[in-house]
């Protein structure tokens, strides 16, 4: 199984830059080079793999329509959320659930409703102003469907999508960033330890056993007014890809 998820507004700049309240994410991206084997498992001696990815959109939309189709916005024209259930391109979930294999999905109510006949189980969690109790909403039900089979047909899921957007509230609303660090870091740490729960690591042993991979990733660059603009520039933010 792959718990796959996007932290919107994690770019390059901003995962350095917070370090220190990010620890999870960079304890899963750096590789554990200590011979010594202690209470950790395989998973954790191996470590995890950290790629630089350059940026398709400044918005979140397209950009993450662009991670689940592989195509370019121009390609796949999905640039806001009525555009989802209208884009002939389908994304990889849809691919995986057409040959069999049940996916999930744990995102935000607009952006969930064209996807209720599409995907095998759909979260759907509401908007709100209070957006660390958002996350811990979408976090909660990430956790919950990574513990779970899918309902259709008795199989298990194969990925579990969600999205994570405290960075880019706090960076719009120019609020204490070290304070959305902290919580997203909080919140793929429950993720990382229900995927290694899975994949029969620490925590009781697993769920049969299985398998279980975590993907990590930012969307787009951090939209903060303390920043240059980069139009006119030719160099492209990026954005971290974390595979654990």
């Amino acid at each position: 199984m792959l718990g796959f998820v996007v932290i919107d507004s994690l770019d390059s700049q901003f995962y350095s830059e917070f370090a220190d309240e990010l620890k999870t994410i960079h304890g899963l991206a750096e590789q554990d080079e200590r011979d010594e084997r202690d209470e950790r498992d395989e998973r954790d001696e191996r470590g995890g793999l950290l790629l630089e990815c350059e940026t398709v959109s400044s918005h979140t939309t397209p950009a993450i329509a662009s991670i689940l189709t592989g195509l370019p916005p121009e390609a796949h024209g999905i640039l806001t959320s009525k555009d989802v259930g209208k884009s002939g391109v389908r994304s990889v979930l849809e691919v995986l659930e057409d040959a069999g294999k049940p996916t999930a999905v744990v995102i935000e109510t607009k952006g969930a409703e064209p996807l209720w006949n599409k995907i095998s189980s759909v979260f759907a969690v509401d908007d709100r102003e209070d957006i660390l109790e958002y996350d811990d909403l979408i976090t909660k039900h990430t956790v919950s469907a990574l513990k779970k089979h899918a309902e259709r047909r008795g199989k298990e899921l194969s990925v579990v999508f969600s999205h994570l957007r405290a960075i880019d509230r706090f960076a719009h609303r120019g609020w204490d960033l070290s304070v959305a660090a902290r919580a997203v870091d909080e919140n793929v740490r429950e993720i990382a330890n229900a995927v290694s729960e899975r994949a029969g690591g620490t925590g009781g042993g697993g769920a049969g056993g299985g398998s279980g991979l975590l993907l990590l990733c930012g969307d787009h660059e951090a939209h903060l007014k303390s920043r240059r603009s980069r139009s006119g520039s030719k160099e492209k933010a990026t954005v971290p890809l974390i595979v654990y």
